[in-house]
């Protein structure tokens, strides 16, 4: 797989790379691997890297995506690099209540740590 996720223990966040298409197939390794890699974490947040990522396969990657997130049980999620094209979809599933997570745009990773970092009661 070309995308990349790793757990970033100096700041106890999920940081996930995407590069080039996602597909359905890929959402689904990554859903294993979230909570690999949250055992045992006193936080359920990620950052999505999108500034090297193309488009979603189709629509199931979306829905597949938001199932991955919510049965994590993240809790936050701050986007790095997203197009105008991904935001928008991203809001329309936020305002749906189809991802249950917080969730936030930034421009590059130290707003991102910034943002979830703030976010920790």
């Amino acid at each position: 797989m070309k995308h990349t996720i790793v757990f970033d223990n100096d700041h106890q966040i999920l940081v996930q790379t995407i590069i080039g298409v996602f597909t359905t197939e890929e959402t689904k390794q990554f859903g294993k691997l979230y909570n690999e890699l949250f055992e045992g974490k006193p936080y359920r947040q990620l950052i999505v890297d999108l500034t090297k990522a193309g488009k979603m396969e189709n629509r199931d990657t979306r829905s597949v995506t938001n199932e991955m997130l919510n049965n994590a049980g993240i809790t936050d999620v701050a986007f790095v690099g997203a197009t105008s094209a991904i935001r928008m979809i991203a809001k329309v599933l936020m305002k749906l209540g189809s991802l249950k997570a917080e969730a936030t745009f930034v421009k590059d990773m130290n707003e991102a740590i910034s943002w979830i970092e703030k976010r920790r009661k």
